[in-house]
């Protein structure tokens, strides 16, 4: 999920390799053999595992079979995906996989789960990658932000914006990139890097809340960032910047930790790690006023959500369950009323989507 601020999530991983080690013998399975079809009508599931466990997987969930084929990458491939996968994304025919702590962005055929491409980025921790003109653009938490052709798979240049880079996406021509500082405790980031692609610089460094890590445009008009704060004195704070003046013009009180985006619906979510209490709620972005407290409506229970998305197809909300983080998460679609239409359990810590249709 984001995911969370790396440098907290890294910390409690450590503290969990014990209680690991003990439950893989009942959540372990094997890979599960892919069909001969491609993957078409169904959703891509990224595991991001546990730090220093390199156990990372794929997942694809059969929207008609209404099946899961487990760990798809090291079925197909034969080797597995990584230490920590944080962000999984399709642009064209392609899947875009981004594996932290083994800093490598893993290229495959969006169709047949077959690797293309295995980019190394050594040292450079990368964390999320967005899309704009043909190029790839992944956030790196050594500060630079890279920029890779698609076409070739060429790195084209290297950009520092800032303290530990983490949420990036474009928005009117331009991209938006959150300075975390994520793993300096006491002196966190509090920039988003304002970046022409053409030119390749930072043409502004707009000032937001401490921790800064998830982007999201709406549209061309707005992005909308989550800053984690400082875990204690400073809540998580949700903002928003206007992608044609470049200025923060709003900062909501509401604590977000994660946020999806749908048209005019915002889905946020937010968790307290000291109570493990969490809450789900719908956004309308047009009247920026709060349409329920609680999106779910039928009772469903998420303990720890990690992941929210939105399918563009269908408009069903997608949320993952980590639980307590030691064994295997749940995925969830609900309908746009905040109804279950199903749930399956996919691997270790589900933190990242991406649809097929």
């Amino acid at each position: 999920m984001l995911s969370f601020d790396f440098f907290r999530k890294s910390a409690r991983r450590l503290t969990l390799v014990a209680a690991v080690a003990l439950c893989l013998a009942s959540c372990g399975r094997e890979p599960a053999k892919p069909s001969q079809s491609a993957f078409s009508n169904g959703v891509f599931i990224l595991n991001e595992g546990l730090l220093h466990q390199n156990n990372s997987t794929l997942s694809f969930y059969d929207l008609d079979k209404k099946t899961l084929t487990y760990d798809v990458f090291t079925s197909v491939n034969k080797r597995g995906l990584g230490d920590i996968g944080n962000d999984l994304q399709r642009y064209g025919g392609r899947l875009y996989c981004v594996v932290n702590n083994s800093n490598i962005v893993e290229v495959m055929n969006a169709a047949t789960a077959k690797s293309l491409k295995t980019i190394s980025l050594p040292g450079k921790q990368p964390r999320h990658i967005a899309f704009l003109g043909g190029k790839a653009y992944i956030s790196c938490f050594d500060g630079d932000v890279v920029k890779i052709d698609t076409a070739t798979f060429a790195i084209e240049g290297m950009l520092h914006t800032g303290p530990n880079p983490d949420g990036i996406c474009a928005c009117n021509g331009k991209l938006y990139v959150a300075n975390s500082g994520g793993l300096n405790t006491h002196n966190y980031g509090n920039t988003v890097s304002v970046v022409d692609p053409g030119s390749f610089t930072v043409t502004k460094d707009i000032t937001v809340e401490i921790n800064p890590t998830r982007i999201r445009n709406h549209g061309n008009d707005y992005i909308y960032v989550v800053s984690n704060g400082n875990y204690s004195t400073v809540p998580f704070t949700l903002q928003k910047i206007n992608c044609h003046t470049d200025k923060l013009e709003k900062t909501f009180d509401i604590e977000a930790l994660n946020i999806a985006i749908h048209g005019e619906k915002a889905y946020i979510y937010s968790y307290n790690y000291s109570t493990q209490e969490s809450w789900i709620k719908v956004m309308n972005l047009a009247t920026e006023e709060l349409e329920t407290e609680s999106f779910i409506t039928d009772g469903t229970k998420i303990k720890t959500p990690y992941m929210i998305e939105v399918n563009p197809s269908s408009g069903d909300v997608w949320i993952s369950d980590v639980g307590n983080y030691t064994a295997n998460g749940d995925v969830y679609c609900f309908d746009r009323n905040g109804r279950k239409k199903l749930s399956f359990e996919a691997g270790l810590c589900p933190s990242s989507i991406c649809f097929m249709k």
